[in-house]
């Protein structure tokens, strides 16, 4: 049975709603109104005796600090260095920005609503969309693996749209360009670094800190281990085998990196992000063959459109590209409508003969 005890301040009255139903523990609750003590003493006790009651105590204990610290070392911890960093960098704005000692039943869907409109005067939607991410993957992975009864507020919040529509792929005629300028570029491994990306669809990083023994030359495959997403074989074309084969030292250990030389790796910057080795010599080479708004990724970009334009179906795509969903790579398909044209133009005559 529910009771209301009401407490007299010298400032203002509250009321004290206690439950107790045989087979459960007692509980209790302060409000400000008697209406508000009676529907939620009404609730706990209709939940109780219906089996459907769930002990949110846990939550109300673990506060936000706590679980975002247990968060990055047992989730964050294992994941890429990029990775591991982004996640660290939005766990330090969602404790500033919802505080350190709020309990994790004390976040709403309409306190996120509030961050979400803060954020969005200071950062991108982009930035918004990943610390949104960690922290709905946080609360699932409380409810599931901690233990603790928390239902999952991020999913009841709309959040920011991304609108980056930008997909730049190179045309023959660029790419030709870009290559030909990079031959002549100081740093000799910068021609076959960018044929790769653009014979394979690799990720700049991807590409940039490949080894020897992710390599194999006579299957024309490389294995990638460390990638963003799943481990996956990449195929290489003939052209990139022997780029590769030309480049390749004799009797090469196989945890010597492709393009990389090993003392780069004493920076923090390029072991957590090898393709910034390759920075200064690209935006040189770029600038040089009048390609001022291609990106390294760009170069993915021009794998992907190449290859679609060449008949090859989405899902092979995908699965080169290193995309767990089609979705991924549908983003390409609004750069074909040039093919597309030409395609149906070869049935231009049909039934007028």
């Amino acid at each position: 049975m529910a009771r209301i005890q009401t407490r007299k301040g010298k400032k203002r009255t509250t009321y004290t709603a206690t439950v107790r139903v045989k087979g459960f523990p007692a509980l209790a609750r302060t409000f400000d109104t008697k209406g508000e003590a009676k529907i939620w003493a009404a609730d706990v006790e209709k939940n109780m005796r219906m089996g459907r009651y769930q002990d949110i105590r846990p939550a109300e204990k673990l506060e936000l600090a706590e679980a975002i610290t247990r968060y990055l070392s047992q989730v964050s911890a294992t994941k890429r260095p990029n990775s591991e960093r982004r996640d660290k960098d939005s766990a330090k704005a969602i404790v500033n920005g919802l505080g350190c000692e709020i309990a994790l039943s004390e976040i709403t869907p309409q306190r996120l609503a509030a961050y979400r409109d803060s954020r969005a005067a200071q950062v991108s939607p982009s930035t918004i969309q990943k610390e949104f991410a960690l922290l709905s993957h946080m609360f699932n992975v409380a409810r599931r693996e901690w233990g603790i009864p928390v239902t999952n507020p991020v999913l009841e919040v709309s959040r920011p749209k991304i609108r980056n529509n930008r997909t730049r792929f190179l045309t023959k005629e660029e790419a030709q360009r870009l290559l030909d300028t990079a031959k002549t570029s100081k740093n000799k491994k910068l021609y076959p670094y960018l044929l790769l990306m653009m014979h394979t669809g690799m990720r700049p990083s991807e590409a940039a800190g490949l080894r020897w023994g992710d390599v194999d030359l006579d299957a024309r495959l490389i294995h990638l281990t460390v990638t963003k997403t799943d481990m996956r074989y990449v195929p290489l074309t003939e052209i990139a085998e022997n780029v590769l084969r030309s480049i390749r030292p004799q009797n090469v250990n196989n945890d010597i990196h492709v393009f990389l030389p090993e003392e780069s790796f004493r920076s923090v910057r390029i072991k957590t992000t090898p393709c910034l080795h390759f920075k200064r010599s690209f935006e040189n080479t770029r600038a040089k063959a009048g390609l001022e708004d291609v990106h390294l990724h760009d170069l993915r970009h021009t794998a992907a459109s190449h290859l679609l334009m060449a008949g090859v179906d989405l899902r092979t795509l995908a699965e080169i590209l290193g995309h767990k969903t089609l979705q991924m790579v549908h983003r390409y398909t609004h750069l074909l409508n040039d093919h597309k044209l030409k395609a149906v133009d070869r049935i231009n005559s049909l039934g007028l003969e």
